[in-house]
């Protein structure tokens, strides 16, 4: 099935050494709900010994004040990329305020209505006042509920010595070693841009992957769903909701998801970055109306959303895969992507897994990186509306049916089995993974590999099917995901800790409570006005 990509793995591994993408990142962020000791949401504010979450780049939060977000900086390896997150977690827990845990699972549980998820705060300052209403209007359009959903996002890059590699076994010539020099040159950044959108295109089409090896939402509580919602989902012990043969329902039609009841055209062409941004500004560009009658302001003159376009702007886009560059303080993100290209890749498909404290494993970790390795040796194709609308579907079926016997896909010549698909994937990837384990004092690549193969071998071994046999063993979802997330605070709590980064996130916790109250006395002006001039970046883009 992927005979051509086979070839140029095989000759990778024959003509180069593992130190030739030496310098590839990998970065974690996870989100966790603070919950109290009965499960629910906590309402207290974000712990101030954490540090401030405007400004503190390793521990902020997302959407809710108790929903935790643990970044980790791009690291050389994936045991450093989950060390690095381990700690974080560690520095957490003891610094909670007391009763309180990290629920470990990306469903929620015990809620109360969307009331009970109370939006992030971030003080006074403009960009402080900016996320807050942002956050807002994702509430107002979508319901609190759904932005408790938690998950890990697994960021990617590649040396840009890896570039004319890629381009040297995609044309079929000659390669040579290449020192990662990390030019910036326009032709250097165009080569790496189009890269990257040929890597993100050849994820999307195997992106049911993910949730079929690594999903791990595949029951909710009862209290997560409004009436008449999921009642195509089994019944356990009269609280639990879950799919016989579900993986991700966090991926799935009751997880991420527009509105339904307003029809909205949100599509995005996946063909090249420069009609992936003009549809994107598009869509921040353009008014709709259902918004425009909620209006930017409420009853009591406060932001409730920051416009009433389509989108308020680009993050608001979900896809299980995003093109990345670091912005500039006060740029856009799809500026600073059409002014400097692509520096990594997102991968946002990935649940929390509660058998795991830090929610994701190393082996998780080293099989992520081989599929992006897997897109980076895959032939570039157009990506068209169909098959970005296939690719879609294939990530929804199994999502919801990933484990059913005989489960067909739509493949890219037709109809196609998960099981011999998953099995063409992971051919290609053995050599790659034992020519990564090459000089390694402990193999990684090669274990990692085998036991993804165990689970396309044996579906009862994926994280979905593991934990729906232990929720029937404990009773119910919400005890199963309380009583392994308060282990696991514990194991974190009494785990030896490594000195140096527990003063670094000290240092940063202050350093971030300090700049905070620099930028609200720095914020000049109204916010109206701040906000006008953002968002007024969108015109010079289109007018560029």
């Amino acid at each position: 099935m992927y005979s051509e990509i086979k070839q140029r793995a095989d000759k990778l591994v024959r003509t180069q050494t593992p130190e030739v993408l030496a310098e590839r990142k990998v970065g974690l962020e996870k989100e966790s709900l603070r919950v109290m000791g009965n499960g629910g949401i906590s309402q207290a504010d974000h712990p101030e010994a954490l540090g401030d979450a405007l400004t503190h780049p390793f521990i902020t939060t997302d959407f809710s004040e108790a929903l935790l977000e643990m970044v980790t900086p791009p690291c050389g390896s994936a045991e450093e990329a989950l060390h690095f997150l381990t700690s974080i977690h560690q520095f957490i827990v003891h610094r909670l305020p007391a009763g309180e845990h990290i629920w470990n699972t990306s469903m929620p549980c015990i809620l109360r209505g969307g009331a009970s998820v109370r939006i992030g705060e971030y003080g006074s300052s403009h960009s402080g006042q900016m996320k807050h209403a942002y956050r807002r209007g994702l509430g107002l359009r979508y319901g609190r509920r759904m932005q408790a959903i938690a998950g890990v996002h697994f960021n990617f890059s590649m040396p840009e010595s890896s570039w004319p590699l890629r381009d040297a076994l995609l044309s079929g010539t000659s390669v040579e070693q290449g020192n990662d020099t990390a030019d910036s040159t326009p032709g250097n950044q165009l080569q790496r841009t189009e890269g990257y959108f040929q890597m993100m295109q050849n994820l999307l089409r195997i992106g049911w992957i993910v949730p079929y090896l690594f999903g791990a939402s595949p029951a909710i509580c009862q209290s997560f769903l409004d009436e008449g919602e999921g009642d195509e989902l089994d019944v356990w012990n009269g609280s639990t909701r879950y799919g016989e043969h579900a993986t991700s329902l966090r991926m799935g039609k009751i997880g991420y998801r527009y509105r339904e009841d307003e029809p909205i055209d949100l599509s995005v062409r996946h063909t090249d970055l420069q009609s992936y941004i003009e549809d994107i500004i598009s869509h921040v560009s353009t008014e709709h109306p259902p918004y425009k009658a909620m209006g930017v302001r409420d009853e009591d003159g406060e932001f409730q959303q920051l416009s009433t376009c389509r989108l308020q702007i680009e993050n608001e886009f979900y896809s299980t895969v995003r093109p990345k560059q670091i912005a500039k303080s006060g740029e856009l993100p799809i500026h600073a992507l059409g002014e400097r290209g692509i520096r990594y890749l997102e991968l946002r498909s990935v649940d929390v897994n509660l058998l795991d404290p830090a929610g994701v494993g190393l082996h998780q970790i080293a099989m992520l990186e081989m599929l992006m390795m897997f897109a980076w040796l895959a032939t570039p194709e157009p990506l068209g509306a169909e098959e970005m609308a296939a690719c879609s579907e294939n990530v929804k079926t199994v999502a919801h049916y990933g484990r059913q016997p005989g489960l067909q896909l739509q493949g890219p010549d037709g109809e196609v089995g998960l099981q011999q698909w998953g099995a063409s994937i992971l051919e290609v990837l053995q050599p790659i993974a034992q020519w990564l384990d090459q000089g390694r004092e402990t193999p990684l690549y090669v274990a990692a590999l085998q036991e993804q193969q165990a689970k396309f071998d044996n579906p009862d071994l994926t994280p979905s099917a593991l934990m729906i046999a232990q929720i029937k063993q404990t009773g119910s979802f919400f005890e199963h995901s309380q009583m392994l997330s308060v282990k696991h605070h514990e194991s974190l709590y009494g785990a030896e800790q490594d000195e140096t980064l527990m003063a670094q996130f000290l240092d940063l916790a202050e350093q971030s409570r300090q700049k905070q109250e620099e930028m609200e006395a720095e914020s000049e002006g109204d916010f109206e006005t701040f906000l006008a001039a953002y968002l007024g970046q969108i015109h010079t883009i289109r007018e560029s």
